[in-house]
């Protein structure tokens, strides 16, 4: 047998594989249910097109109709029948057998066999997979090879459905089985991915005195050295890996990777946490990442594709395999973030998913831990806090499933936590503890005298405000203002049905509810009233109340609270000074409306025509208005939010995209649309930050760097996984990243906190 390098010279024929067991591995699954149907696959449907005649073959069958049939693993399933009409390459096979499922012998149509399957109902499957005799076939490691002129494949060996051996295949063929004097040959799919269908190799028959030459596939796919095509690597991963894999074998097949970084975490929420490492192999036109758990076995992989035509993308879906989720597929757009080894100065190992700073003071940073699960596959959030400059965990609260709110008093010496649920009783219980911010330890608590749970509470200027609910399920309230440094009630007041509290934090000076078409401002200590101002509620949602909106201000977890605030009555905003009550500026409040506060105190105001809050984005206007004046700047078509202002530039999300607009007419300078990824609904996390000429912004699984000024992706940080927290678009606005001077502050999705410095980043990008 002949070796070496020169398998890949003009006229050997690749025929991807990874092992028998890898090569009739899993199938792909479709997302939407629905199968997609491949142009020129013509159906079959004569014995005379099919092969031999039924009646031979149920003579060697050792089954009938109804049996169960034993099936080796991995072998091709076929939703229709197939001739030689239809192209190697263009099969449409999205399922293999597997060890898990149940296979009946349904008919048998000339020389194919239909099957029911437990878990995707019924299939065609070549015949001779269900004789005995096939069970002797072997895997063989992958090899390429050369054939002699006008060489066949055949369905299955004997078969009489054949294709002829095309050069267009020279690349897509290796070498996976070997049965008497026949070889099985995987031909990868000439489209991998279209719509919502995954498409798999499939396996032919060569009949050995056809082949002149073989050659093993040298191991280390990825190494820098090699010249293996991604199209290759891509098909050789995917009969190759499965999740009976090791470490050790993908180190060998596609050797050492370019990084290693921790996995996400690869449990569902619910369960502890379980944290494994993640290998990426980085070119140009693709990345590959295989994760692996804490016992070195595979778990997942995932092919990053850039929208180049390089590798055959035509679909804008992340789509995974039918019956392996964990091995999935994603188009970016046409640059793949490559990878950028900024280091941290301390990382902190929390023990739920996603990690959001709320608040900070020169020693001590205190944080929120949420599962990310929505609704209910909400299993686990804490309140803890950690020590600023080592990362150290000082103590921390669990509130399992239920609410928990944390208060810092105004000299952030203190923090009041409430929670409802206590994770150990395993039971609802209502409790406010009143800690020392470094330590932790409990200064007083407060026990509400009902049985029933509390609204939750809020703060304003050393006083903690409790909602309580005057029966249960009550619309109206006995406001309990308590004493933050010692938790003595200092008042009460009867709230009528639909009042609310408006307090947002310890920095408000006075406690603000709005009852009786009157907001009030009452001393926190007497309860005196201060100022007031008449105004009817208004009947458009307030919707600082809309989880899925990041609020109408940035919020800077290092610096305290002004004293104005923006309030809907009459349906009219009005900005109040908190103060005295006097209005600062006002603008009609409509349906479908909703606006940001830039870090100038201009509004970025998106309205929707047809009243939705969400929608596709050509049914959004966004207006830039100055609400002190009462002027408006520009007005353009689209959805434009998360607006961060730099002199004569505004960095946004546009259309659901990186973008940069000037910032006196609005027009776009540039746009990553096209850059980034294909999706029409992408998913951004987090709020913007500018360190020198680089702008970062979470997006996805990513903390990206973008060039500021001409809007290129510079790459993607290391080791930082981010991800999408349904419902917790607050948190991930003000809490995900954050900067104070040199150091940049970083949440993640796997339970990861860490503080880097600002002035490491270019040399980190440019080494």
């Amino acid at each position: 047998m002949k070796t070496g390098p020169d398998w890949q010279r003009t006229g050997y024929k690749w025929i991807t594989m990874t092992g028998l067991s890898a090569v009739l591995l899993t199938g792909w699954m479709l997302l939407d249910s629905k199968m997609v149907a491949l142009e020129g696959q013509a159906l079959a449907t004569t014995p005379q097109a099919l092969g031999a005649s039924s009646q031979v073959l149920t003579a060697k069958l050792a089954y009938k109709q109804g049996d169960t049939v034993t099936l080796m693993n991995d072998i091709p399933l076929f939703k229709n029948r197939r001739d030689g009409s239809v192209a190697a390459d263009k099969l449409g096979i999205e399922y293999y057998t597997t060890k898990n499922e149940k296979y009946t012998l349904a008919s048998v149509r000339g020389e194919w066999v239909q099957l029911k399957s437990t878990e995707h109902g019924d299939f065609w499957l070549p015949s001779w997979y269900a004789l005995k005799e096939s069970r002797s076939m072997t895997e063989t490691a992958p090899q390429s090879f050369t054939l002699q002129s006008g060489s066949k494949l055949y369905l299955a060996p004997d078969s009489s459905t054949t294709w002829s051996f095309e050069k267009a295949l020279t690349d897509k063929a290796v070498i996976v089985a070997k049965w008497k004097g026949w070889y099985g040959v995987s031909i990868a799919p000439r489209v991998w991915n279209k719509e919502s269908s995954t498409y798999r190799p499939g396996l032919f028959w060569i009949k050995a005195q056809a082949i002149e030459q073989r050659m093993n596939v040298a191991d280390g796919w990825f190494q820098q050295d090699a010249s293996l095509p991604t199209s290759v690597i891509r098909h050789l991963t995917d009969i190759k890996l499965n999740k009976a894999t090791t470490s050790k074998q993908v180190a060998g097949w596609l050797g050492e990777p370019d990084w290693k970084e921790s996995s996400s975490n690869l449990n569902f929420t619910g369960y502890s946490m379980s944290i494994g490492q993640t290998w990426r192999y980085e070119r140009e036109d693709a990345q590959f990442l295989v994760t692996f758990n804490k016992n070195g076995r595979l778990v997942r992989t995932r092919w990053n594709l850039a929208q180049d035509n390089r590798n055959a993308v035509v679909s804008d879906w992340n789509i995974s395999r039918a019956d392996e989720y964990g091995f999935t597929t994603k188009i970016y757009g046409t640059t793949l973030p490559t990878t950028i080894p900024w280091k941290p100065v301390w990382t902190n190992q929390g023990d739920i998913n996603y990690t959001f700073l709320q608040a900070a003071t020169d020693d001590v940073l205190l944080m929120k831990g949420d599962d990310g699960g929505f609704s209910g596959d909400y299993y686990e959030g804490s309140i803890y806090a950690l020590d600023r400059h080592s990362g150290q965990k000082l103590w921390g609260i669990n509130g399992g499933f239920g609410r928990q709110q944390a208060e810092v008093d105004a000299e952030r010496k203190y923090v009041t936590i409430y929670t409802d649920y206590d994770p150990d009783k395993k039971k609802y219980v209502d409790r406010i503890r009143h800690l020392n911010l470094k330590n932790g330890k409990v200064m007083w608590t407060y026990t509400p005298k009902q049985n029933f749970r509390l609204n939750g509470i809020t703060a304003a200027k050393n006083v903690v405000v409790v909602d309580n609910p005057v029966v249960e399920s009550s619309s109206n309230s006995w406001l309990t203002v308590l004493d933050s440094a010692n938790g003595k009630t200092l008042w009460t007041r009867k709230l009528a049905t639909g009042y609310e509290i408006l307090n947002k934090s310890a920095d408000d000076p006075y406690v603000l509810y709005w009852e009786k078409n009157k907001l009030v401002a009452v001393d926190p200590q007497s309860g005196r009233t201060v100022w007031s101002l008449k105004g009817k509620r208004s009947t458009i949602e307030q919707f600082w109340n809309d989880p899925y909106t990041g609020g109408i201000e940035r919020l800077d977890p290092f610096a305290t609270t002004n004293a104005e605030r923006w309030l809907s009555l009459d349906n009219q905003w009005l900005l109040l000074d908190l103060n005295t009550g006097k209005k600062l500026a006002q603008f009609p409040a409509r349906v479908g409306q909703r606006f940001e506060e830039l870090n100038d105190g201009m509004l970025l105001i998106r309205e929707n025509k047809n009243g939705n809050h969400y929608g596709e984005y050509e049914d959004f206007t966004t207006t830039l208005y100055d609400a002190k004046t009462g002027t408006t700047r520009w007005t353009h078509k689209g959805k434009i939010e998360r607006g961060l202002v730099e002199e004569d530039q505004m960095y946004v999300i546009k259309n659901g995209y990186l973008a940069a607009v000037d910032y006196k007419t609005g027009e776009t300078r540039w746009n990553a649309k096209d850059t980034i990824a294909t999706l029409r609904h992408p998913t951004n996390q987090g709020s913007y930050l500018v360190i020198d000429d680089q702008l970062l912004l979470p997006m996805d699984e990513n903390l990206l760097v973008m060039n500021k000024k001409n809007g290129a992706l510079l790459g993607r940080v290391h080791d930082v996984v981010m991800g999408n927290p349904e419902h917790r678009d607050r948190d991930a606005k003000n809490g995900m990243i954050n900067r104070i001077g040199n150091e940049v502050y970083v949440g993640s999705s796997n339970g990861r906190f860490r503080v880097y410095e600002a002035s490491r980043l270019q040399e980190a990008i440019s080494p």
